[in-house]
């Protein structure tokens, strides 16, 4: 983690996100599992790691699949984020801009989110890369 990071909590739908078995989680239901992360510049992009360690949200490669948390410092580790506003869409290219709002998270033009359609019970839902889900939207929140 370095000095510059900014640290965010992340929800998927609503459901803050954290990690279980090493793969990306929503947690509808259990709110005290969220993880923070902290969101530092890599190679033109963002790289998602949970606080206090080495474990980044990776992408195991480019078909649907459960998102990955483990080190990783390759290219599937870094992520594009661009902010949804009422005026349109933005790619986030500095920290700096990076504020709390709703953003859509994608890599290699695959966004990351939860399914479009989940069983509807509180149970911890998996994140997931190349969602079905047209608007995947997130919500970010910087705590720092």
């Amino acid at each position: 983690m370095s000095e510059h990071d900014r640290i965010v909590r992340l929800y998927a739908k609503g459901a803050p996100v954290g990690v279980h078995e090493g793969m990306l989680i929503g947690f509808p239901a259990e709110q005290h599992r969220t993880a923070e992360w902290a969101v530092g510049a890599a190679d033109g992009g963002f790289r998602l790691t949970v606080k206090g360690t080495e474990d980044r949200v990776t992408a195991p490669g480019t078909d649907r699949t459960p998102a990955l948390v483990r080190p990783d410092d390759t290219p599937a580790s870094v992520w594009r984020l661009q902010r949804i506003t009422p005026e349109g869409v933005t790619t986030v290219t500095d920290l700096a801009a990076l504020g709390t709002g709703t953003y859509v998270i994608t890599q290699n033009g695959l966004a990351l989110g939860r399914d479009l359609f989940e069983e509807p019970t509180p149970a911890p839902k998996p994140v997931v890369i190349r969602t079905d889900d047209r608007e995947p939207h997130w919500t970010v929140e910087v705590l720092a």
